[in-house]
């Protein structure tokens, strides 16, 4: 009995000092010669850990200890790689090949890691469709009906900007206490465009904050998203703080693109006055015969309080400048070639082009897509 109490303190301190583990194997086909590095993620930076040289068959082991899960790059020295989620003591196996890492791996023993992939796949798969529209619409140019095939085009182009942004913010509200709502809450579609808007979908960023400080209070991701919420609110907060000096309080938000000068314009910038918010492609002929009404108007009440703030969603930037030229427009005309001014369009929920609102200046939408006669009649009853 003496000897069984005297080794049980020893077990019970050996057990201790056990950090959990976890380990990861498959194998990399295709990949012999070539360096298998794995590297801890941090938030601002990345650690390798251990590395190994491919052979024939591609087989790897890493073994590394964590008591926390944490995000993890498992990353070819010819650049590919592979983002895994892990848990402290799972064991994952991860298969794939050299040449196409990131589109065609398998892996198991890991939930973290497996909701990771559905979220590459998925951006993944909106950036092909966004690479694919910008490619018929390049292609089409010198066809005869491509007025009507780049309208059609560019609503499908807002439509997947969106169909991505319902999908990161559903997987945020279902696995809200995983580590990879994280990863969804910050994901690009290219290096200026967020999945998720950063002010009108700061309701996901208290979500993921709030469920990592329950459940990972000391994790530096924690630390990190939860400064992040806390600089939105600030930014927020002081908007909010403009917006009552200036006794409007807009209900809108805001857009900030560039217009034919490159010089970045915001839409908020002419609280206080009457706008109409227009939404057109130059390649679009209603778009081009809803021009004529703008003038109009513009012409009209220009001198009583008037904005005519317009977004194209062209992706040309040539063909933009081309008909603001020719069309004559002398109001505020601003683009985004480079994403067909998508994330505008999907802040204001546009599903067509032509689109336009009329906002008050009291801030308030006092109409939406009315056109011809319709429009004037309304900027007429506001303009008082």
């Amino acid at each position: 009995m003496k000897k069984l109490l005297f080794a049980l303190p020893l077990l019970l301190l050996f057990a201790c000092n056990q950090e959990p583990t976890v380990k990861i194997k498959g194998r990399i086909q295709k990949g012999d010669g070539i360096t298998l590095y794995l590297d801890k993620l941090h938030t601002a930076s990345a650690e390798t850990i251990d590395s190994v040289k491919l052979d024939k068959d591609g087989d790897f082991r890493f073994k590394t200890k964590t008591s926390e899960p944490g995000f993890y790059l498992l990353r070819l020295s010819n650049g590919k790689l592979i983002t895994l989620l892990a848990n402290p003591e799972e064991e994952i196996e991860v298969n794939s090949i050299s040449t196409h890492m990131s589109r065609t791996y398998i892996v198991s023993g890991s939930t973290g890691s497996a909701l990771v992939k559905d979220l590459n796949d998925k951006l993944e798969e909106t950036k092909d469709s966004i690479a694919a529209i910008r490619k018929q619409l390049e292609e089409k140019k010198s066809d005869l009906n491509y007025s009507s095939i780049s309208q059609n085009l560019l609503a499908k182009y807002v439509e997947v900007i969106q169909d991505q942004r319902d999908f990161s913010a559903n997987f945020i509200m279902k696995n809200a206490t995983s580590l990879s709502s994280y990863l969804a809450l910050y994901q690009k579609i290219d290096k200026n465009t967020y999945t998720l808007n950063e002010n009108s979908d700061i309701k996901f960023a208290k979500i993921v904050a709030s469920s990592m400080r329950a459940l990972y209070p000391e994790h530096e991701y924690t630390k990190a998203v939860l400064a992040n919420l806390a600089s939105m609110q600030k930014n927020l907060a002081n908007l909010k703080l403009k917006k009552l000096i200036k006794e409007k309080g807009t209900n809108y938000p805001n857009i900030s693109l560039k217009n034919t000068k490159g010089k970045e314009i915001n839409l908020n910038s002419f609280d206080g006055k009457l706008i109409v918010l227009s939404f057109w492609a130059s390649q679009d002929p209603a778009s081009r015969k809803q021009n004529n009404t703008l003038k109009k108007i513009h012409a009209k009440y220009k001198n009583k309080g008037l904005e005519i703030y317009q977004v194209s969603v062209d992706t040309n930037e040539k063909l933009w400048k081309e008909a603001i030229e020719k069309d004559g427009l002398k109001w505020t005309n601003v683009c985004d070639p480079k994403n067909g001014s998508s994330l505008a369009t999907s802040s204001f929920n546009v599903k067509q082009i032509p689109a336009n609102y009329i906002i008050s200046k009291k801030g308030d939408f006092v109409g939406k897509n009315l056109y011809g006669l319709a429009l004037e009649e309304k900027v007429a009853e506001y303009i008082k």
